[in-house]
């Protein structure tokens, strides 16, 4: 490479002995370097490293300024001279180290003339604020939380303060709520105001604030609006105040904290003067507990984790979210298809979700099932339901150990109110019983029925919407459906443990994964972009896998008219159209034949 530079750079480098590598960056752990010297337009020369870890080539080179400027000063300069120059999921050739690094040192050159012409110099450190305030952040083992909507105006929210933990949210019957959900019933849920503060453009290192006086001064920048939080927060005297700070970089908004601890209090006799001192309690003029409270006190940068919905659901940039958020799903059936469907639904977003089942946990089903050997004998929806709720504290999810029999019978509520029904319980009795009950309901909102074909070498997802057939228009008298992807030898492909009535249909959850994926696809589509006719959504498992099992595709799946000739794993929709039944009869044949 030292010759490739040589040739290209048109100068000699300086080859760094590995004491100095070590000298000039003590935490990097490089093992070599090569040194330049570049005449800039400012006509000051100043020297430029290029060096290379022990995981050279395949680990690209850095490069750094070495007659850099105090930290901080310039963006993309880290404090030992390191340059910035890639985003963090950039990738280099590792078959090219050589270009890789003459291209990252002309670069660098280049971003050292726009620092010095100094046009993206404030320009950067706002647009990327969230990176620069976390190396200015003071050390604290607490983690700081935030459930806010990061958008004006300045307010008064609430903290939930906890064991190595603070929560911020919008209010107290909010933050409270997610608090249980996270850490359980039992946990203390006491919550103190804060001040969530919107500055119009995001702070400059020199702006970062050090006191509690350079806090309100920054706040007061935006406007007294945005400082009257601050002023609000402190009129209640608390042990410390905490301030969010949100701003808009170029990535969208982002959030910092600043903690101010409670004035020092001076000792008069025996008793400790409070911040009040001279007026009673609640009666100190505003102005003056402002100036005590928001003076030369220090103020404790610290970092925020978003774990707003937005975020956790689309790191703020999904549109999707807010409808998501806004919708109730009933999941009956949490088995190996059910819980998998449930577990990425919530992942999805799904504001509300109902999960039912009557069965328990056991130890067969440990294998392909979200839920594993800490569960077993458990009821598995209020099992599934708290785990993830404790995963998805923002999410509402309730387990109810019931059938569809009793549930239409004693609540039949929690079916009226969803938005969508997935039924994925693998009995026919019970699935028939809701297809009549959607019927008689009108049919107004849809059913999705999902379940896979022997060895999950295909699956089905059956979305019954306000037109089109009904689940038993295309089904059998017990429950065989009148289409199939595969055929096999010798028939019925279920299995038989050594008990009366112990049947199972063999397979693991990698192929089940495809299955379940493309129900929760279908769940999805339901809810963000709803058909009024019915549908069967297929997947079909490769023809390599199949033939291997000892099957093969069957006759309608060939005669299938949008059936790909290629031997991937491939879907397809399908009409579900009406046709005469006795739960639907021939209400909408007219328009369907």
């Amino acid at each position: 490479m030292e010759k490739h530079l040589r040739e290209k750079i048109g100068q000699v480098p300086q080859r760094l002995a590995a004491r100095d590598v070590e000298s000039y960056y003590p935490t990097r752990h490089f093992a070599a370097g090569w040194r330049f010297a570049f005449v800039f337009s400012d006509d000051t020369t100043r020297r430029m490293d290029v060096v290379a870890s022990a995981g050279f080539p395949e680990v690209p080179v850095r490069t750094a300024l070495v007659d850099h400027p105090p930290g901080m000063t310039w963006p993309h300069v880290e404090r030992d001279g390191i340059l910035c120059l890639l985003p963090s999921m950039a990738e280099c050739d590792p078959d090219d180290p050589c270009g890789v690094a003459e291209n990252l040192l002309n670069r660098s050159v280049r971003l050292v003339e726009e620092l010095l012409h100094g046009a993206i110099v404030d320009q950067d450190f706002r647009e990327e604020f969230l990176t620069y305030w976390a190396y200015e952040t003071h050390t604290d083992s607490t983690s700081l939380i935030s459930l806010l909507t990061p958008a004006p105006p300045s307010r008064v929210v609430r903290v939930w303060r906890g064991e190595g933990i603070e929560v911020v949210g919008e209010d107290a019957q909010m933050l409270e709520r997610w608090v249980r959900r996270r850490f359980g019933a039992k946990v203390k849920t006491t919550t103190e105001d804060a001040a969530f503060i919107w500055l119009d453009e995001p702070p400059l290192p020199a702006d970062y604030p050090g006191t509690a006086a350079e806090l309100h001064a920054l706040a007061l920048a935006s406007g007294d609006s945005a400082a009257e939080p601050l002023g609000q927060v402190a009129m209640s005297e608390p042990e410390s105040l905490l301030a969010i700070l949100g701003a808009t970089g170029r990535g969208g908004p982002g959030l910092l904290a600043v903690k101010v601890g409670k004035p020092k209090r001076t000792r008069s006799r025996s008793a400790a003067d409070p911040v009040s001192k001279g007026f009673r309690t609640g009666r100190t003029p505003k102005h003056l507990l402002l100036s005590r409270y928001l003076g030369a006190g220090h103020a404790f940068r610290r970092n925020v984790q978003r774990a707003d919905a937005a975020w956790i659901h689309g790191r703020g940039q999904d549109p999707r979210t807010a409808r998501l958020l806004d919708s109730v799903v009933m999941v009956a059936g949490c088995g190996s298809v059910g819980a998998p469907v449930a577990c990425v639904l919530a992942q999805a977003g799904v504001g509300q979700l109902v999960l039912v089942d009557n069965e328990t946990l056991d130890w067969p089903n440990v294998g392909r099932h979200p839920l594993g050997a800490s569960t077993v004998g458990r009821n598995k929806a209020e099992a599934l339901a708290e785990r993830l709720q404790t995963d998805y504290p923002h999410l509402q999810i309730a387990g109810v150990a019931s059938n569809l029999h009793q549930l239409a019978q004693q609540d039949s509520a929690l079916l009226v109110n969803a938005d969508l029904i997935v039924a994925a319980t693998g009995s026919w009795s019970a699935e028939s019983a809701l297809n009549r009950w959607h019927v008689r309901q009108g049919r107004s909102k849809p059913v999705l029925y999902g379940w896979t074909e022997a060895h999950a070498c295909a699956g089905h997802a059956v979305v019954i919407g306000a037109e089109g057939g009904c689940l038993q228009c295309h089904m059998g008298r017990t429950g065989e459906p009148s289409f199939n992807v595969v055929d096999w030898r010798g028939g019925a492909q279920t299995q038989e443990e050594p008990a009366c009535g112990a049947h199972y249909q063999p397979y693991g959850p990698v192929e089940l994964g495809y299955v379940t994926a493309m129900i929760g696809e279908a769940a999805l589509d339901c809810l963000l972009a709803p058909r009024s006719r019915s549908f069967n959504r297929v997947l079909a498992a490769s023809q390599r896998r199949i033939e291997q099992l000892g099957g093969k595709w069957s006759d309608q799946w060939l005669a299938e008219p949008g059936r790909s000739t290629s031997s991937d794993v491939q879907t397809i929709d399908r009409a579900w159209l009406g046709r005469p039944c006795l739960v639907c009869g021939n209400q909408r044949l007219g328009e369907e034949h």
